[in-house]
């Protein structure tokens, strides 16, 4: 789920609370809110300096196996590496009282934990932190561009697309509750994404799902959208929701999708989340070579993922949806980007300069790629499509107009319409006598008011904060937020009151009784300990006692400054020791 969704479920309280946060305070002192925060790069930089090792260590964890889903609190531990029990505990409890990670139950069973899906990318940079990456040198070699290596229509325009199919062929369903088979196979010839593109990503449907994969796929998407809404027994176009997704600029809602599909499409891919949170950091419209990502992978320090495959995975699905270009050199593959994945969170927006239609006497409308999408919308419900490519051409025709007709449209409307997107430009009169005249003509029967097409403001509808982002949030079906509230390390340590407190005070020798006392309640709280061996002071993460007769020995993790070691020790291989309760009596 994205940030504003996390913030429908959260109460006021909580959000002021997590700004409480020690790791918030440069955020504070700038007046944000806590969806401000989590989602400004300055806030976030601060916030990450801020953090305690424990808590560096655990969102670097999160994030080695997080997917656009729950992590199982198993999973997330077993990630902890050199850290013990508690202090890895400790360090998730400052995250979760920051807002940053969310506790979730499912049912009455384990607890998961989550992120809000549009940060992943937003914290990436902060937490796996790399050099430059280097351009490609356009110079020298030969280049090769292939045609089925080239960019397709940014998804904006395939979705738009697909409505118009959806608008021409009507929203009925058939007895089944499903869409005809002609229009489905209308709705795969308007998109470049295909069913073994999307299932290769990571693309699941419900079992009852009666489409494919790509048609599923954009079906689902225009419901998140909210463009379209399951009304009995057909579709129903939300036309306020249509108008405000077509008044956004052609950029930002490119950036929008990206979103939403990497939350949809990756859930359960992290190597894919991984390489895409790379991609956008390069510099949109510049080329870069694939072996210069490559390279960067191992520099992540994130084992047991599938690089090489996730990486060609990634490109072709991005060159798919239209926003990544390939291309050749010699024998390695290029890329750049078409868009601006991360402009949602870009300050400095590229400014909307629509451009007007151009209206030939012949009924040819020569559309610009600049033309907004408001306009585009209309030219597929009373014209032609010719051509689909940087000067795109629809042509008005006695058979266009007798359709729009037939569904609610008029000459005068579609005249007024002309005029409004060639910029108020009067059309020539033999065009607009040719409008009259086939509207005269016309024949069949108007389609009653639900199959009419929608009508959309022509005038550009600003909204105030934007279009709102959201996903299906399937992987959080029936779970249920916890109160972050409970979420103290005291509560992870049990007894503590009934602890000597000269035990987590300072550094002391005790008989070995003591000593086995302290490492027995150590390990209980999956705790460290302090030893004080040769003069020097380590930590000591207990892992189990082995007794035999009247001796004993305890075997765990030494940490040293240079490395982390398994060693076996027996009490009078240190001279002091000190029990460490994280976040109560210190850290080590």
């Amino acid at each position: 789920m994205f940030v504003q969704q996390w913030s429908e479920k959260l109460a006021n309280d909580a959000k002021q609370q997590f700004m409480k946060s020690p790791l918030w305070f440069e955020a504070r002192e700038r007046g944000l809110n806590w969806e401000e925060a989590v989602t400004n790069r300055g806030s976030i930089q601060a916030a990450v300096d801020r953090m305690d090792d424990a808590s560096f260590a655990v969102l670097r964890a999160f994030y080695s196996c997080f997917g656009a889903g729950p992590v199982s609190e198993e999973r997330l531990f077993s990630l902890r590496e050199g850290l013990s029990g508690a202090e890895f505990r400790y360090g998730l409890i400052q995250l979760q009282n920051a807002g940053i990670v969310f506790a979730l139950r499912q049912g009455w069973g384990e607890r998961l934990y989550a992120m809000p899906s549009d940060c992943f990318m937003l914290w990436h940079p902060y937490l796996f932190p790399l050099g430059h990456l280097p351009a490609a040198d356009t110079t020298s070699g030969l280049w090769e561009q292939r045609k089925e290596d080239m960019a397709g229509k940014p998804f904006g325009r395939q979705l738009l697309a697909v409505w118009a199919e959806l608008a021409l062929s009507g929203l009925g369903l058939t007895a089944k509750g499903v869409l005809p088979k002609k229009t489905t196979a209308k709705l795969m010839q308007a998109v470049s994404i295909t069913d073994s593109g999307l299932l290769q990503s990571g693309w699941q449907q419900e079992e009852s799902d009666p489409y494919g994969p790509a048609v599923s796929f954009v079906l689902t998407l225009s419901r998140q959208l909210g463009v379209l809404a399951h009304e009995g027994k057909r579709l129903r176009w939300k036309e306020e929701t249509l108008a405000a997704w077509f008044s956004e600029g052609g950029h930002m809602r490119e950036a929008l999708l990206f979103q939403v599909c990497l939350v949809e499409l990756l859930e359960k891919k992290p190597a894919m989340w991984h390489v895409m949170a790379l991609l956008t950091r390069l510099e949109p419209g510049t080329w870069y070579s694939e072996a210069v990502i490559a390279d960067q992978f191992p520099m992540l320090e994130i084992n047991n993922l599938e690089w090489d495959q996730s990486r060609g995975a990634c490109l072709d699905l991005l060159r798919s949806f239209g926003w990544m270009e390939l291309a050749r050199a010699g024998g390695s593959r290029m890329f750049r980007w078409t868009m601006i994945p991360l402009l949602l969170h870009v300050e400095q927006r590229p400014a909307l300069t629509p451009e007007p239609v151009m209206v030939e006497p012949n009924g040819d409308l020569l559309v610009p790629p600049g033309c907004p999408y408001r306009i585009r919308w209309e030219l597929e419900l009373v014209a032609d499509r010719r051509t689909d490519d940087q000067l795109s051409v629809w042509q008005l025709t006695r058979g266009s107009m007798e359709r729009a007709i037939t569904h609610g449209r008029s000459a005068a409307s579609v005249i007024a319409f002309l005029q409004a997107a060639s910029g108020r430009v009067p059309i020539s009169p033999l065009l607009e006598t040719s409008l009259m005249d086939w509207e005269k003509q016309a024949e069949g029967d108007i389609k009653p008011p639900e199959e009419a097409y929608p009508e959309l403001p022509l005038e550009l509808q600003s909204e105030q904060g934007g279009f709102p982002l959201r996903c299906s949030g399937r992987a959080f079906a029936g779970c249920e937020l916890m109160n972050h509230e409970d979420f103290r390390i005291e509560r992870f340590l049990p007894e503590l009151e009934r602890v000597p407190i000269n035990w987590m005070q300072q550094l002391r020798s005790y008989h070995h009784s003591t000593r086995l006392e302290i490492l027995e309640r150590a390990l209980s709280w999956q705790a460290p300990v302090q030893l004080r061996m040769n003069e020097d002071v380590v930590a000591f993460v207990p892992a189990r006692l082995e007794k035999s007769g009247s001796g004993w020995a305890v075997t765990g993790l030494l940490r040293e400054p240079e490395a982390c070691r398994e060693v076996c020790l027996t009490p009078e291989m240190w001279e002091g020791m000190k029990l460490v309760a994280p976040g109560v009596s210190g850290f080590v």
